[in-house]
Protein backbone atom coordinates (compact mmCIF):
# COMPACT_ATOMS: atom_id res chain seq x y z
CA UNK A 1 0.00 0.00 0.00
CA UNK A 2 2.84 2.59 1.20
CA UNK A 3 4.51 1.82 -2.44
CA UNK A 4 1.02 2.60 -4.13
CA UNK A 5 0.86 6.04 -2.13
CA UNK A 6 4.44 6.69 -3.17
CA UNK A 7 3.52 5.60 -7.05
CA UNK A 8 0.61 8.32 -6.58
CA UNK A 9 2.37 11.08 -5.23
CA UNK A 10 4.79 10.94 -7.99
CA UNK A 11 2.03 10.49 -10.90
CA UNK A 12 0.99 13.69 -8.89
CA UNK A 13 4.33 15.74 -8.95
CA UNK A 14 4.67 14.83 -12.39
CA UNK A 15 1.32 16.26 -13.13
CA UNK A 16 1.77 19.61 -11.36
CA UNK A 17 5.09 19.88 -12.89
CA UNK A 18 3.82 19.20 -16.96
CA UNK A 19 0.92 21.90 -15.85
CA UNK A 20 3.61 24.28 -14.38
CA UNK A 21 5.86 24.00 -17.77
CA UNK A 22 2.63 24.29 -19.67
CA UNK A 23 1.66 27.65 -17.74
CA UNK A 24 5.95 28.76 -18.11
CA UNK A 25 4.62 28.12 -22.49
CA UNK A 26 2.16 30.54 -22.02
CA UNK A 27 3.46 32.66 -20.03
CA UNK A 28 6.82 33.77 -21.97
CA UNK A 29 9.35 35.91 -20.16
CA UNK A 30 9.45 39.23 -20.49
CA UNK A 31 11.12 39.51 -24.15
CA UNK A 32 13.69 42.44 -25.36
CA UNK A 33 11.63 44.20 -27.95
CA UNK A 34 12.85 46.22 -31.01
CA UNK A 35 10.35 49.00 -32.78
CA UNK A 36 11.57 48.93 -36.21
CA UNK A 37 9.42 51.54 -38.15
CA UNK A 38 10.13 51.97 -42.23
CA UNK A 39 9.44 55.94 -43.41
CA UNK A 40 6.99 56.22 -46.32
CA UNK A 41 6.84 52.20 -47.31
CA UNK A 42 3.38 51.40 -49.14
CA UNK A 43 1.51 48.80 -48.52
CA UNK A 44 2.52 47.66 -52.42
CA UNK A 45 6.03 48.62 -52.28
CA UNK A 46 7.45 45.37 -50.50
CA UNK A 47 8.02 42.10 -52.33
CA UNK A 48 6.41 38.31 -51.43
CA UNK A 49 2.88 38.61 -49.87
CA UNK A 50 2.42 42.50 -50.28
CA UNK A 51 3.42 41.96 -54.63
CA UNK A 52 5.93 44.64 -55.15
CA UNK A 53 8.71 45.33 -57.28
CA UNK A 54 11.60 45.37 -54.39
CA UNK A 55 13.11 42.28 -53.93
CA UNK A 56 13.13 41.77 -50.15
CA UNK A 57 14.03 38.04 -49.20
CA UNK A 58 14.37 39.14 -45.23
CA UNK A 59 11.53 40.92 -44.81
CA UNK A 60 9.80 38.10 -46.27
CA UNK A 61 11.70 35.77 -43.98
CA UNK A 62 10.69 37.77 -41.03
CA UNK A 63 6.83 37.33 -41.89
CA UNK A 64 7.29 33.50 -42.88
CA UNK A 65 9.03 33.31 -38.99
CA UNK A 66 6.60 35.19 -37.55
CA UNK A 67 3.09 36.93 -37.58
CA UNK A 68 2.05 39.05 -40.53
CA UNK A 69 -0.79 41.40 -40.57
CA UNK A 70 -3.29 42.28 -42.98
CA UNK A 71 -5.39 45.02 -41.13
CA UNK A 72 -2.65 46.98 -39.64
CA UNK A 73 -2.80 50.83 -39.62
CA UNK A 74 -0.61 53.79 -38.79
CA UNK A 75 -2.33 56.37 -36.68
CA UNK A 76 -1.88 59.11 -39.19
CA UNK A 77 -1.45 59.74 -42.63
CA UNK A 78 1.45 61.27 -42.37
CA UNK A 79 5.61 61.41 -40.45
CA UNK A 80 4.81 63.34 -37.35
CA UNK A 81 1.57 62.35 -35.99
CA UNK A 82 2.15 58.40 -36.27
CA UNK A 83 5.61 58.94 -34.75
CA UNK A 84 3.52 61.19 -31.26
CA UNK A 85 0.67 57.95 -31.53
CA UNK A 86 3.06 55.11 -31.16
CA UNK A 87 5.47 56.68 -28.44
CA UNK A 88 2.42 57.69 -26.18
CA UNK A 89 -0.26 55.09 -26.85
CA UNK A 90 -2.45 57.66 -27.49
CA UNK A 91 -4.21 59.53 -30.60
CA UNK A 92 -1.65 61.79 -31.50
CA UNK A 93 -4.64 65.08 -31.12
CA UNK A 94 -4.06 64.67 -27.45
CA UNK A 95 -0.36 65.31 -28.14
CA UNK A 96 -1.41 68.35 -30.07
CA UNK A 97 0.71 66.97 -33.12
CA UNK A 98 -1.82 66.40 -36.02
CA UNK A 99 0.57 67.43 -39.22
CA UNK A 100 3.88 66.85 -39.60
CA UNK A 101 6.19 69.18 -37.19
CA UNK A 102 8.45 72.15 -39.61
CA UNK A 103 11.91 71.47 -39.68
CA UNK A 104 12.55 74.92 -39.89
CA UNK A 105 15.58 76.21 -37.86
CA UNK A 106 16.14 79.33 -35.30
CA UNK A 107 20.09 78.81 -35.75
CA UNK A 108 22.69 75.90 -36.42
CA UNK A 109 21.66 72.91 -34.60
CA UNK A 110 18.63 74.85 -32.53
CA UNK A 111 14.98 74.71 -33.89
CA UNK A 112 11.70 75.58 -33.53
CA UNK A 113 9.98 74.93 -30.49
CA UNK A 114 7.06 73.58 -31.79
CA UNK A 115 7.68 69.78 -30.90
CA UNK A 116 6.37 67.01 -28.53
CA UNK A 117 8.00 69.13 -25.54
CA UNK A 118 5.39 72.07 -25.84
CA UNK A 119 4.48 72.87 -21.96
CA UNK A 120 0.65 72.65 -23.35
CA UNK A 121 0.93 69.65 -25.28
CA UNK A 122 2.46 66.60 -23.62
CA UNK A 123 4.05 65.40 -19.77
CA UNK A 124 2.72 61.75 -20.10
CA UNK A 125 4.95 58.80 -20.12
CA UNK A 126 6.21 57.22 -23.67
CA UNK A 127 6.84 53.74 -24.48
CA UNK A 128 10.82 54.63 -23.75
CA UNK A 129 9.87 55.98 -19.93
CA UNK A 130 7.64 52.95 -19.56
CA UNK A 131 9.85 50.40 -20.37
CA UNK A 132 13.10 52.09 -18.78
CA UNK A 133 10.73 51.88 -15.28
CA UNK A 134 11.13 48.27 -16.05
CA UNK A 135 14.48 47.97 -15.84
CA UNK A 136 14.99 47.96 -20.03
CA UNK A 137 17.59 49.66 -21.40
CA UNK A 138 16.29 52.12 -23.84
CA UNK A 139 17.41 53.39 -27.12
CA UNK A 140 16.53 55.41 -30.28
CA UNK A 141 18.09 55.57 -33.51
CA UNK A 142 17.20 57.20 -36.81
CA UNK A 143 14.54 60.05 -37.27
CA UNK A 144 12.92 61.67 -34.50
CA UNK A 145 10.76 64.32 -36.67
CA UNK A 146 8.76 65.09 -32.69
CA UNK A 147 10.25 68.21 -32.34
CA UNK A 148 13.64 69.83 -33.26
CA UNK A 149 14.83 72.00 -30.82
CA UNK A 150 16.64 70.82 -27.41
CA UNK A 151 13.73 70.55 -25.51
CA UNK A 152 12.77 67.82 -27.61
CA UNK A 153 15.22 65.99 -27.22
CA UNK A 154 15.10 61.96 -27.31
CA UNK A 155 16.53 61.67 -23.72
CA UNK A 156 13.90 63.54 -22.39
CA UNK A 157 11.71 60.95 -23.57
CA UNK A 158 12.51 57.97 -21.66
CA UNK A 159 16.08 57.19 -23.91
CA UNK A 160 19.29 56.01 -22.79
CA UNK A 161 20.67 56.92 -25.80
CA UNK A 162 20.37 58.77 -29.64
CA UNK A 163 21.60 58.98 -32.49
CA UNK A 164 20.20 59.62 -35.47
CA UNK A 165 18.25 63.25 -36.83
CA UNK A 166 15.66 65.34 -35.94
CA UNK A 167 14.12 66.79 -38.90
CA UNK A 168 11.92 65.39 -41.38
CA UNK A 169 14.33 64.18 -43.82
CA UNK A 170 18.12 64.22 -44.45
CA UNK A 171 20.89 63.57 -46.91
CA UNK A 172 21.39 59.68 -47.16
CA UNK A 173 25.04 60.41 -47.10
CA UNK A 174 25.95 63.81 -46.06
CA UNK A 175 23.02 63.89 -42.91
CA UNK A 176 22.17 67.48 -44.10
CA UNK A 177 18.68 68.61 -43.70
CA UNK A 178 16.50 70.48 -46.55
CA UNK A 179 17.85 73.94 -45.15
CA UNK A 180 21.52 72.88 -45.52
CA UNK A 181 22.20 72.54 -41.67
CA UNK A 182 23.61 69.54 -40.28
CA UNK A 183 21.31 66.82 -38.75
CA UNK A 184 23.26 63.80 -36.90
CA UNK A 185 23.35 63.94 -33.36
CA UNK A 186 24.83 61.59 -30.81
CA UNK A 187 22.90 62.48 -27.60
CA UNK A 188 22.65 66.26 -27.41
CA UNK A 189 25.44 67.05 -29.45
CA UNK A 190 25.90 67.06 -33.46
CA UNK A 191 28.18 64.17 -34.43
CA UNK A 192 28.68 63.32 -37.82
CA UNK A 193 28.48 59.56 -38.96
CA UNK A 194 29.85 58.41 -42.40
CA UNK A 195 28.20 55.96 -44.28
CA UNK A 196 24.31 55.54 -45.63
CA UNK A 197 21.88 56.37 -43.27
CA UNK A 198 20.00 53.00 -43.70
CA UNK A 199 23.00 51.38 -42.90
CA UNK A 200 24.26 53.27 -40.15
CA UNK A 201 21.00 53.46 -38.49
CA UNK A 202 20.97 49.36 -38.04
CA UNK A 203 24.80 49.54 -37.11
CA UNK A 204 24.04 51.65 -34.33
CA UNK A 205 21.16 49.35 -33.09
CA UNK A 206 23.57 46.32 -33.26
CA UNK A 207 26.01 48.17 -31.09
CA UNK A 208 24.17 48.74 -28.58
CA UNK A 209 22.25 45.55 -28.08
CA UNK A 210 25.70 44.08 -28.45
CA UNK A 211 26.71 46.26 -25.43
CA UNK A 212 23.23 45.52 -23.33
CA UNK A 213 22.30 42.14 -24.11
CA UNK A 214 22.69 41.05 -21.17
CA UNK A 215 19.50 43.17 -19.41
CA UNK A 216 16.27 43.53 -21.26
CA UNK A 217 16.94 46.13 -23.86
CA UNK A 218 14.26 48.29 -25.71
CA UNK A 219 15.49 49.35 -28.77
CA UNK A 220 13.72 52.00 -31.14
CA UNK A 221 14.84 52.72 -34.90
CA UNK A 222 13.11 54.50 -36.75
CA UNK A 223 14.49 54.25 -40.59
CA UNK A 224 14.16 57.44 -42.59
CA UNK A 225 14.42 55.10 -45.53
CA UNK A 226 12.49 55.22 -47.62
CA UNK A 227 11.99 58.88 -47.38
CA UNK A 228 12.84 61.17 -49.91
CA UNK A 229 15.40 62.40 -50.54
CA UNK A 230 15.67 59.60 -53.03
CA UNK A 231 18.91 58.03 -52.85
CA UNK A 232 20.16 54.36 -53.07
CA UNK A 233 23.30 52.73 -51.60
CA UNK A 234 25.28 53.29 -55.08
CA UNK A 235 24.21 56.98 -55.12
CA UNK A 236 27.03 58.15 -53.23
CA UNK A 237 28.89 59.69 -56.66
CA UNK A 238 25.76 61.81 -57.79
CA UNK A 239 25.17 65.15 -56.11
CA UNK A 240 24.48 65.41 -52.25
CA UNK A 241 23.74 68.29 -50.00
CA UNK A 242 26.09 71.06 -49.33
CA UNK A 243 26.07 72.81 -45.75
CA UNK A 244 24.67 76.38 -45.75
CA UNK A 245 22.63 75.57 -49.08
CA UNK A 246 18.53 75.32 -49.33
CA UNK A 247 17.00 72.61 -50.48
CA UNK A 248 12.97 73.08 -49.92
CA UNK A 249 12.37 73.25 -53.91
CA UNK A 250 10.03 70.09 -54.66
CA UNK A 251 10.90 70.99 -58.76
CA UNK A 252 13.35 69.03 -59.75
CA UNK A 253 16.87 70.12 -59.93
CA UNK A 254 20.10 70.57 -57.83
CA UNK A 255 18.23 72.39 -55.20
CA UNK A 256 15.25 69.51 -54.87
CA UNK A 257 14.56 68.12 -51.45
CA UNK A 258 13.92 64.84 -53.08
CA UNK A 259 17.13 64.12 -54.42
CA UNK A 260 19.35 63.75 -57.42
CA UNK A 261 16.99 61.79 -59.58
CA UNK A 262 15.15 62.81 -62.26
CA UNK A 263 11.38 61.74 -62.18
CA UNK A 264 12.04 59.37 -64.53
CA UNK A 265 14.67 57.22 -62.32
CA UNK A 266 12.66 57.60 -58.83
CA UNK A 267 10.86 54.06 -59.53
CA UNK A 268 14.03 52.29 -59.85
CA UNK A 269 16.02 54.49 -56.95
CA UNK A 270 13.25 53.69 -54.70
CA UNK A 271 13.16 49.81 -55.08
CA UNK A 272 17.23 50.43 -54.17
CA UNK A 273 16.36 51.81 -51.46
CA UNK A 274 13.83 49.32 -50.24
CA UNK A 275 16.02 46.60 -50.72
CA UNK A 276 18.74 48.49 -48.70
CA UNK A 277 15.92 48.84 -45.75
CA UNK A 278 15.43 44.93 -46.51
CA UNK A 279 19.05 44.14 -46.69
CA UNK A 280 19.37 45.72 -42.75
CA UNK A 281 16.26 44.19 -41.52
CA UNK A 282 18.38 40.67 -42.61
CA UNK A 283 21.45 41.76 -40.92
CA UNK A 284 19.60 42.51 -37.74
CA UNK A 285 17.57 39.35 -38.02
CA UNK A 286 21.27 37.45 -38.44
CA UNK A 287 22.75 39.28 -35.66
CA UNK A 288 20.06 38.36 -32.71
CA UNK A 289 20.08 34.68 -33.96
CA UNK A 290 24.05 34.21 -33.76
CA UNK A 291 24.02 36.06 -30.34
CA UNK A 292 21.18 33.80 -29.17
CA UNK A 293 18.66 36.68 -28.52
CA UNK A 294 16.14 36.00 -31.04
CA UNK A 295 14.22 33.21 -28.83
CA UNK A 296 13.68 36.10 -26.79
CA UNK A 297 13.49 39.22 -28.18
CA UNK A 298 10.32 40.68 -29.80
CA UNK A 299 10.60 42.35 -33.14
CA UNK A 300 7.65 44.26 -35.34
CA UNK A 301 8.00 45.82 -38.55
CA UNK A 302 5.66 48.43 -39.32
CA UNK A 303 5.54 51.80 -41.38
CA UNK A 304 4.65 55.42 -40.03
CA UNK A 305 2.10 55.68 -43.17
CA UNK A 306 1.69 54.66 -46.62
CA UNK A 307 3.64 55.47 -49.68
CA UNK A 308 3.47 58.25 -52.37
CA UNK A 309 2.01 57.27 -55.70
CA UNK A 310 2.73 60.51 -57.12
CA UNK A 311 4.27 63.86 -55.76
CA UNK A 312 2.46 67.11 -56.49
CA UNK A 313 0.76 66.10 -59.50
CA UNK A 314 2.18 65.81 -62.24
CA UNK A 315 6.00 67.51 -61.73
CA UNK A 316 7.04 63.95 -60.04
CA UNK A 317 4.19 61.34 -61.92
CA UNK A 318 5.19 58.08 -60.40
CA UNK A 319 6.96 57.17 -57.07
CA UNK A 320 6.05 54.03 -55.35
CA UNK A 321 2.70 51.88 -54.91
CA UNK A 322 0.12 50.66 -52.44
CA UNK A 323 -0.65 47.89 -54.18
CA UNK A 324 -4.74 47.58 -54.49
CA UNK A 325 -5.39 50.44 -51.76
CA UNK A 326 -6.86 53.63 -52.71
CA UNK A 327 -5.09 57.30 -51.86
CA UNK A 328 -1.41 58.01 -51.03
CA UNK A 329 0.37 59.79 -48.18
CA UNK A 330 -1.39 62.37 -46.18
CA UNK A 331 -4.71 60.83 -47.84
CA UNK A 332 -7.22 59.09 -44.82
CA UNK A 333 -8.52 56.39 -48.33
CA UNK A 334 -6.77 52.90 -46.86
CA UNK A 335 -3.44 53.69 -49.14
CA UNK A 336 -2.38 56.13 -46.71
CA UNK A 337 -2.43 54.72 -43.62
CA UNK A 338 -3.14 50.54 -43.50
CA UNK A 339 0.77 49.26 -43.64
CA UNK A 340 2.88 46.50 -44.08
CA UNK A 341 3.36 44.98 -40.56
CA UNK A 342 4.83 42.16 -38.75
CA UNK A 343 5.60 40.61 -35.78
CA UNK A 344 8.54 38.22 -35.23
CA UNK A 345 8.98 36.21 -31.78
CA UNK A 346 10.92 33.13 -32.46
CA UNK A 347 8.81 30.35 -30.23
CA UNK A 348 6.54 32.06 -29.23
CA UNK A 349 4.65 33.89 -32.27
CA UNK A 350 3.11 30.97 -34.46
CA UNK A 351 5.67 31.01 -37.69
CA UNK A 352 3.92 31.43 -40.54
CA UNK A 353 0.57 33.15 -39.34
CA UNK A 354 -1.59 35.60 -40.60
CA UNK A 355 -4.02 38.25 -38.73
CA UNK A 356 -6.67 40.21 -39.95
CA UNK A 357 -7.26 42.31 -36.74
CA UNK A 358 -7.60 45.58 -36.73
CA UNK A 359 -4.91 47.14 -35.38
CA UNK A 360 -3.22 50.50 -35.03
CA UNK A 361 0.61 52.12 -34.13
CA UNK A 362 -1.02 52.95 -30.71
CA UNK A 363 -1.37 49.80 -29.87
CA UNK A 364 2.14 48.75 -29.37
CA UNK A 365 2.53 50.18 -25.92
CA UNK A 366 -0.31 48.54 -24.24
CA UNK A 367 1.21 45.41 -26.17
CA UNK A 368 4.29 46.07 -24.23
CA UNK A 369 3.26 46.60 -21.39
CA UNK A 370 1.34 43.87 -20.60
CA UNK A 371 4.11 41.49 -22.44
CA UNK A 372 6.43 43.02 -19.21
CA UNK A 373 3.91 42.71 -16.88
CA UNK A 374 3.12 46.29 -16.24
CA UNK A 375 -0.38 47.50 -15.14
CA UNK A 376 -1.88 49.79 -17.88
CA UNK A 377 -2.74 53.71 -16.44
CA UNK A 378 -6.26 54.16 -15.01
CA UNK A 379 -8.30 54.78 -18.19
CA UNK A 380 -9.80 57.62 -16.43
CA UNK A 381 -6.52 59.09 -15.48
CA UNK A 382 -4.56 61.97 -17.14
CA UNK A 383 -2.24 59.23 -18.82
CA UNK A 384 -4.95 56.96 -20.16
CA UNK A 385 -3.99 55.21 -23.69
CA UNK A 386 -6.20 55.02 -26.49
CA UNK A 387 -4.52 51.38 -27.63
CA UNK A 388 -5.34 48.50 -26.95
CA UNK A 389 -3.06 45.38 -25.78
CA UNK A 390 -3.12 42.44 -28.98
CA UNK A 391 -1.08 40.39 -26.96
CA UNK A 392 -3.85 37.47 -26.97
CA UNK A 393 -3.22 38.28 -31.14
CA UNK A 394 0.47 37.69 -31.02
CA UNK A 395 0.67 34.75 -28.92
CA UNK A 396 -3.24 32.60 -28.64
CA UNK A 397 -4.28 34.08 -32.50
CA UNK A 398 -7.06 35.05 -30.89
CA UNK A 399 -9.27 38.19 -31.91
CA UNK A 400 -9.82 41.86 -30.68
CA UNK A 401 -13.06 43.47 -28.80
CA UNK A 402 -14.80 45.27 -31.12
CA UNK A 403 -13.86 48.84 -31.19
CA UNK A 404 -14.19 52.35 -33.46
CA UNK A 405 -11.41 53.80 -34.67
CA UNK A 406 -10.54 57.33 -35.81
CA UNK A 407 -8.19 58.94 -38.26
CA UNK A 408 -8.01 62.93 -38.78
CA UNK A 409 -5.95 65.38 -40.88
CA UNK A 410 -6.45 69.08 -40.86
CA UNK A 411 -8.11 68.00 -44.44
CA UNK A 412 -9.96 65.25 -43.84
CA UNK A 413 -11.64 62.72 -40.96
CA UNK A 414 -12.49 58.90 -40.93
CA UNK A 415 -14.00 56.57 -38.61
CA UNK A 416 -14.23 52.55 -38.52
CA UNK A 417 -16.32 50.37 -37.15
CA UNK A 418 -15.57 46.59 -38.23
CA UNK A 419 -15.85 46.55 -41.95
CA UNK A 420 -17.51 50.08 -42.08
CA UNK A 421 -15.61 53.02 -42.76
CA UNK A 422 -16.59 56.91 -43.16
CA UNK A 423 -15.00 59.12 -44.76
CA UNK A 424 -15.06 62.95 -45.14
CA UNK A 425 -12.76 65.29 -47.07
CA UNK A 426 -13.46 68.60 -45.89
CA UNK A 427 -12.20 70.31 -48.32
CA UNK A 428 -14.09 68.80 -50.88
CA UNK A 429 -16.83 68.80 -48.67
CA UNK A 430 -17.38 64.92 -49.76
CA UNK A 431 -18.76 62.17 -47.61
CA UNK A 432 -18.27 58.57 -48.22
CA UNK A 433 -19.35 54.83 -46.80
CA UNK A 434 -17.39 51.69 -47.61
CA UNK A 435 -17.26 48.15 -46.64
CA UNK A 436 -13.77 47.25 -46.87
CA UNK A 437 -14.73 43.58 -46.62
CA UNK A 438 -16.30 43.59 -49.94
CA UNK A 439 -14.47 46.99 -51.48
CA UNK A 440 -10.43 47.04 -50.04
CA UNK A 441 -9.99 49.65 -52.71
CA UNK A 442 -13.10 51.68 -51.94
CA UNK A 443 -14.63 52.30 -55.48
CA UNK A 444 -18.42 52.18 -54.25
CA UNK A 445 -19.82 54.78 -51.82
CA UNK A 446 -22.54 53.27 -50.03
CA UNK A 447 -23.88 56.07 -48.50
CA UNK A 448 -27.36 56.72 -50.23
CA UNK A 449 -28.22 52.24 -49.35
CA UNK A 450 -27.33 52.73 -45.16
CA UNK A 451 -28.30 56.54 -44.23
CA UNK A 452 -28.91 55.14 -40.36
CA UNK A 453 -25.10 53.53 -40.32
CA UNK A 454 -23.72 57.28 -41.46
CA UNK A 455 -26.04 59.08 -38.75
CA UNK A 456 -24.37 56.69 -36.43
CA UNK A 457 -21.49 57.14 -37.34
CA UNK A 458 -21.44 60.75 -38.09
CA UNK A 459 -22.92 61.08 -33.91
CA UNK A 460 -19.94 58.83 -32.88
CA UNK A 461 -17.51 61.30 -34.59
CA UNK A 462 -18.61 63.75 -33.27
CA UNK A 463 -18.30 62.88 -30.02
CA UNK A 464 -14.57 61.83 -30.37
CA UNK A 465 -13.68 65.02 -32.20
CA UNK A 466 -15.24 67.12 -29.00
CA UNK A 467 -12.99 64.79 -26.45
CA UNK A 468 -9.78 65.20 -28.43
CA UNK A 469 -10.67 68.94 -28.73
CA UNK A 470 -10.54 69.21 -25.78
CA UNK A 471 -14.40 70.34 -25.14
CA UNK A 472 -16.22 67.35 -23.46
Amino acid sequence: MRIYRLAVLACLALIVLHVQAQDRNLQPTRPNIIVLLADDLGYGDLGGFFGGNAHTPHINALAAEGMLFTDFHSNGAMCSPTRAALLTGRYQQRVGIEDPLAGDWQQKGVGAIKGIACENVYSAPTMADYLKRAGYATAFFGKWHLGNHPSANPLHFGFDEFRGLTSGDGDYFTKLDRHGYPDWWHNKQLHFQKGYTTDVITDNAILFIEKHKNQPFFVYLAHLGVHFPWQSPADAVLETRVEGNDYTSSLPGPSSKLGPHSPAEVPNALIAMIEALDHNVGKLMNYLKAAGLDQNTLLFFTADNGQYLRYQGNTWPEVGSNGLLRGEKADLYEGGHRVPSIAWWPGNIAAGSRSEATLASFDLLPTFLELTGQPLPDPEGADQLDGQSFVPVLLSRDTMPERILFWRTPEAIAVRQGPWKLLEDRNKGKLSLYNLQNDLGETRDLKAAYPQLVTELIHVRNTWELEMDGTK
